[in-house]
């Protein structure tokens, strides 16, 4: 078939020159490649008024649609193959290609350390907070331990882990179950997504503007706001991704007024960047709220350690994140704790 007279008039396309400003050629591409269509002439006249904005800009706006996303092209959020797991005590949506966590939840030993935990604290009636719920395995196992009159707060940012964690709350008929789709954090805000399949990191909105219109932004909250007043949280599970102190820092009313069991996740490797602590700071930092510590064992059981120890089983596992238990001592024990602390600060002066 010989060359269209169009493709034979044309200079070669490296050879033209680049320009970040929107041409009328530009808006008509988007419409055929972002819309598949052509535009119709009542709004044209709008569309093509963007001649001369941004590229990026005026390209954004049209991937950001909603004519556009209903497409299905591969938008940012969209998800791939989804499969249902029966599992013993709840059935759980996942994406088959999530190489974080999807693929591994039918497995017969998927974080039966962790599960441990949760089945030796987490009692009927109970009311549990998920931080990171990712893409809800133990959101449903909690609602399942809790029963209907307890209660489980999911919260996750990541947009199709929150559609995944919904669709499993309606499969199991979890009316206990509440899914918020924010980012737990010290303070209301906004914060930038980084997604890794299922896990993802968040991060302060960039000062460049360029660079803030291109990401994925999630709204941040204290989760001292959004709970129910009168509801007292039980358990707690902190799996950020780095973030545990900012989130677990957006928690302390609840932490103060109803002392629940904490399970975080501890790396402190990612902690400095993230939350802006080192790991013996937020060791320091759970002790000095009136918690003692646990390293979670490969067989579920808790190992008692300090701040120091748990540093070195870190650094001899070898391994990206220790899970660890904080469980509430006495008031009067930690009262007199923090009197000792006192005294000795004052006797050093």
């Amino acid at each position: 078939m010989a060359p269209s007279q169009d493709l034979q008039t044309r200079p070669e396309p490296w050879q033209g020159t680049f320009s970040n400003s929107t041409t009328l050629d530009d808006i008509v591409a988007c419409f055929r490649l972002l819309l598949g269509r052509l535009p119709n002439r009542e709004e044209w006249r709008g569309h093509s008024a963007r001649v001369g904005e941004p590229l990026d800009m005026v390209v954004g706006s049209y991937v950001s649609s909603l004519e556009f996303s209903r497409r299905g092209l591969g938008a940012p959020g969209t998800l791939g193959s989804v499969g249902q797991a029966q599992l013993p005590s709840f059935s759980i949506y996942f994406e088959a290609d999530d190489a974080a966590v999807g693929r591994h939840v039918t497995w017969e030993d998927f974080d039966a350390d962790v599960i441990a935990v949760f089945r030796r604290f987490v009692r009927p009636g109970a009311h549990v907070l998920d931080l990171g719920a990712n893409i809800g395995y133990f959101t449903m196992l909690s609602a399942s331990l809790v029963g209907p009159s307890g209660s489980v707060m999911a919260i996750e940012p990541n947009p199709g882990n929150a559609r995944l964690i919904e669709a499993s709350r309606r499969a199991n008929g979890f009316a206990q179950v509440r899914v918020v789709q924010v980012a737990a954090g010290r303070e209301a805000g906004l914060l930038v997504l980084h997604r890794s399949h299922s896990n993802g990191t968040t991060s302060a909105a960039p000062d460049d503007v360029v660079s803030l219109l291109a990401a994925e932004t999630v709204a941040c909250v204290r989760v001292d706001g959004i709970v129910p007043r009168g509801r007292r949280i039980g358990f707690i599970k902190a799996d950020v991704e780095g973030a545990e102190y900012l989130a677990l820092s957006g928690c302390l009313r609840i932490i103060r007024r109803d002392r629940p069991v904490i399970l975080t996740e501890f790396s402190p490797s990612l902690m400095q960047g993230i939350s802006g602590i080192s790991g013996p700071g937020y060791l320091a930092w759970l002790t000095g709220l009136g918690y003692r510590l646990s390293i979670v064992q490969p067989d579920g059981s808790l190992l008692a350690a300090g701040p120091a120890a748990i540093m070195a089983e870190h650094a001899a596992r070898g391994i990206d994140h220790l899970d660890l238990v904080a469980e509430p001592i006495p008031v009067a024990m930690h009262v007199q704790q923090r009197l000792r602390r006192l005294a000795a600060k004052l006797g050093r002066r």
